[in-house]
């Protein structure tokens, strides 16, 4: 599963409620930055881009990954290098397109099937899983994981972004056992830390998915 589903779809199952489709509550306000942080990682970890001083520098533009491109095309086309939190926040306006591909690449995986909605003049659609089993594997190696306290680099990656994509609630029913799990995820930071580049894009995209949830909570209770 872990060579089928890249980082970027990984974050978009989980959020998916299971019973009723459509991105869970928890995570709908930090998803569109999540996915744009993690299509970063994957570009850094596949040798198409690196940091400099918190900058992106294209290296190689060469890629068979279509929602890649689109990125990667982006990123040519900057007139200056920009730095990692600044690009999290460009893509943020391509977040329709980039949802949309995440979610056809999932299609064609037959991972999930996208269900029609109207109300009214209204019509969209969301995500419903079809491969239940996937992710209920997915969510049994992020609780093995934190149980056991260490983990791959790519394994840490993850679950540096459960916290922050408001994951845990769905891993984790019980407040206790949530309570739990948090600090055992700090400890497995602190105690498995992967290389400075990549934790640089991670605490990037989570600062950024902070911003907007605050900026939503705060003109809601406007």
């Amino acid at each position: 599963m872990n060579e089928l589903i890249p980082l970027s779809q990984k974050l978009y199952i989980l959020g998916i409620n299971t019973k009723k489709g459509g991105i869970v509550s928890g995570s709908a306000v930090a998803m569109n930055s999540l996915l744009s942080g993690s299509l970063i990682i994957e570009l850094f970890r596949n040798g198409n881009i690196e940091f400099d001083n918190k900058k992106i520098i294209v290296v190689n533009s060469k890629t068979d990954n279509g929602l890649h491109r689109f990125v990667l095309d982006k990123m040519n086309q900057s007139k200056r290098q920009l730095k990692i939190s600044r690009w999290i926040n460009k893509l943020g306006y391509s977040a329709k397109f980039i949802r949309k591909e995440v979610q056809q690449n999932l299609v064609k995986k037959r991972v999930i099937r996208m269900q029609p909605k109207q109300f009214l003049f209204f019509k969209w659609e969301i995500p419903v899983l079809l491969n239940k089993q996937m992710v209920a594997k997915l969510i049994a190696g992020i609780e093995k994981q934190i149980f056991s306290g260490s983990a791959t680099e790519d394994e840490i990656i993850l679950l540096s972004f459960i916290e922050p994509g408001g994951f845990l609630r769905r891993i984790y029913t019980e407040r206790a056992e949530r309570k739990k799990a948090k600090k055992r995820l700090k400890k497995m930071m602190i105690e498995n830390p992967v290389s400075e580049a990549v934790a640089e894009a991670v605490m990037a995209s989570q600062a950024v998915a902070a911003s907007v949830a605050v900026s939503v909570a705060t003109s809601g209770a406007r």
